[in-house]
């Protein structure tokens, strides 16, 4: 793998319902443009991605950073 990243989102309250979106769409057997790991710690949310090339880093990069900003964006909106 040439690229890697690693982003670590402190969501306050919301952290653990959006690690189970991103556990839920990182479990999705389909073709991978990349590897995606994403874990829980210290009410913390961490998304590591490693992909081929760059290109193929910032596409998958922008998709789960993108499915973050929903399930945050969605869970403000609508709190339980």
């Amino acid at each position: 793998m040439v690229g890697e990243a690693k982003v670590t989102l402190c969501l306050g309250p919301y952290s653990k319902a959006v690690y189970e979106s991103l556990l839920a769409e990182v479990r999705q057997p389909a073709p991978r443009k990349a590897d995606v790991s994403v874990e829980l710690e210290g009410g913390c949310v961490k998304l590591c991605i490693r992909a081929g090339d760059v290109n193929q880093l910032r596409v998958v990069l922008n998709s789960y950073l993108y499915l973050v900003h929903a399930a945050y964006s969605t869970l403000k909106t609508y709190p339980t």
